[in-house]
């Protein structure tokens, strides 16, 4: 009989750890939980007709922005010719991060966006999207050949170089060309010139 208490008793306080185990559980995942995405602005696959003032990207808590410098956040338009448009500049306000809307020509999009979680960790995602002006008056900026980094030029765009500094370019090619042609030539010549008239041997 005594055993078989003991038995029992033992069987219980196992059940009692293991209910401890799933409580504990239970409690922190909430806590270590990574932020989710929630909504968008502009929203998967929408077609913007006009360009609302900032691009937004909603998740399911607080960010978590250390000393309000936005380090770790971005956000990054890609158009349709490969160029990135935007300033760089993120701002976190509570479960968002937003930067002042820019866009190109029109065509499809894509949003690329990372935040820093509640619980430290880093979340990122893209939201594919399409800018169909329904006017001529939304006025289209210029984009660059590489992402933007907030504060600082990102030097000109691939179609921003000028005709002449192009032509001037292919010039050089042609004239380096035409020398080292017209070297390898001279070359040539001497060479076959020097065959010819050297003595036979007797």
């Amino acid at each position: 009989m005594a055993q078989l208490t003991l038995h029992r008793a033992g069987r219980l306080f196992a059940l009692a750890a293991a209910l401890g185990v799933l409580g504990a559980l239970a409690v922190a995942a909430p806590a270590s939980a990574h932020n989710y995405y929630i909504s968008s602005t502009p929203s998967v696959n929408e077609v913007l007709t006009s360009l609302p003032e900032q691009f937004i990207v909603t998740t399911n808590d607080n960010l978590l922005d250390l000393g309000g410098s936005g380090g770790g956040f971005f956000m990054e338009v890609k158009g349709p010719d490969g160029l990135y448009y935007g300033d760089g500049c993120v701002t976190v306000a509570g479960p968002s991060v937003t930067m002042a809307a820019a866009v190109g020509p029109p065509g499809d999009y894509s949003l690329a966006w990372q935040v820093i979680s509640a619980d430290g960790h880093t979340v990122s995602g893209e939201v594919p999207f399409s800018w169909q002006p329904a006017s001529d008056s939304e006025t289209a900026t210029t984009g660059a050949v590489s992402p933007p980094t907030c504060g600082k030029d990102p030097g000109p765009a691939a179609t921003d170089v000028p005709k002449d500094a192009q032509d001037a370019a292919s010039d050089s090619t042609t004239d380096i060309l035409w020398i080292g042609g017209a070297i390898a030539a001279v070359a040539l010549a001497v060479v076959a010139t020097l065959l010819l008239i050297r003595p036979k041997k007797t």
